[in-house]
Order: C-alpha cells, then sequence, then structure tokens
C-alpha cells in the first residue's frame, strides 16, 4: 500500500501546492514534503488531517474492491487482509475493512512494541479493546493502567498517548467513530 504516493496524487490532482496544504491543515509545508517522499506512512491522526485537508475520506488511503458483496456488507477474510502499516509514532495498525467510505466507524487492530507512541490527537470518538499484554494510557494528565480484557471509551480530540513498559507487544481493537464525513 502506497499511501504517500497516494496523498501525493490526491494534493496534484486537486491542484494544491504544499504551501497551499499546509496553510489547510495546519502542519508544515516541510512535513508534508517529508510525508510524500517517505515509504513510511505517517500516524493515523497525521493522515486524517491530512485527508480532510484534502476533502476526503481517511479511508479511501486503505481501501480496497470488495469482491461480489453488497453494499451493505464489507467481508474481509484474513487471508487477504493487509499487513500492519508501520506509523512515526511509534505504534503499527491495520485496518480491518475494505472500505470506511460512508461509515462512520473504522475499526483497526494496533501494535504497540515496548517504549511509548507519540502523542496522539484526531477527530472523533474512539473505543479500544485491549486484546493481549499490559500498557498505560496517559488521557488529558491522568496515567490508566490497562491490561488484557480492558477497555476504554474516549474523546480523541484530546491528546493522548501509550506507553508499553513490558518487553512484549500490546495488541489493541480500536474501533474510532469520525462524525465529520465528506
Amino acid at each position: 500500500m502506497e499511501i504517500n504516493k497516494k496523498l501525493k496524487e490526491l494534493r496534484l490532482a486537486k491542484a494544491l501546492t504544499l504551501d497551499n496544504l499546509a496553510s489547510i491543515t495546519g502542519l508544515s509545508k516541510g512535513y508534508l514534503s517529508k510525508i510524500e517522499r517517505s515509504s513510511a506512512p505517517p500516524p493515523f491522526s497525521t493522515l486524517e488531517t491530512i485527508a480532510r485537508g484534502l476533502e476526503e475520506n481517511v479511508s479511501d488511503f486503505f481501501e480496497k474492491p470488495a469482491a461480489k458483496q453488497s453494499r451493505n456488507i464489507d467481508i474481509v477474510k484474513k487471508s487477504v487482509r493487509d499487513s500492519f502499516i508501520r506509523s512515526g509514532a511509534g505504534y503499527s495498525y491495520r485496518t480491518l475493512v475494505n472500505s470506511s467510505r460512508n461509515k462512520y466507524m473504522s475499526p483497526f487492530l494496533i501494535e504497540i512494541p515496548s517504549g511509548e507512541t507519540g502523542n496522539l490527537k484526531h477527530d472523533g470518538e474512539e473505543f479500544v479493546y485491549v486484546i493481549s499484554g499490559e500498557l498505560e494510557l496517559i488521557y488529558e494528565g491522568e496515567s490508566y493502567q490497562l491490561s488484557g480484557g480492558d477497555c476504554f471509551y474516549l474523546d480523541s480530540r484530546i491528546k493522548h498517548k501509550f506507553i508499553n513498559r513490558s518487553q512484549t507487544g500490546v495488541k489493541l481493537l480500536a474501533v474510532n467513530y469520525n462524525y465529520r464525513r465528506f
């Protein structure tokens, strides 16, 4: 999946310069240029910001054609599911649907290796279920210790981050609800 290449193609198709997109998104021109030239995709929250600036749905960057399905159902067989995408914010993620277009929820699997993520912030609300491992959630200046079987729901417009102090990875099921649709 070439997310960065698709970002640049969409920007150019809309006749936007990096300066224009920087002005719209609040991200710096240099950072946007770095994202477009990189082979590593940006953090999901940054991808959401750019998609909004391009007036696109973030799911367009992950979308795959569904095989002979009604538009009312989306089945993803594990044999054709995408591999994890490593973000620059200290975690990896993979979408669990072929398309989120015209849907309000976006389900993802997230893997957090030992260490901590950067501060995350994106539109919408988020439900997260800890599948395995132990981690610390920092939200509104408070620390929450979580382990397999725990879950939380939060306003994802507020900065949050995860700290994994163990030597093993943590697996999360995250469902993002984004009430802004284009």
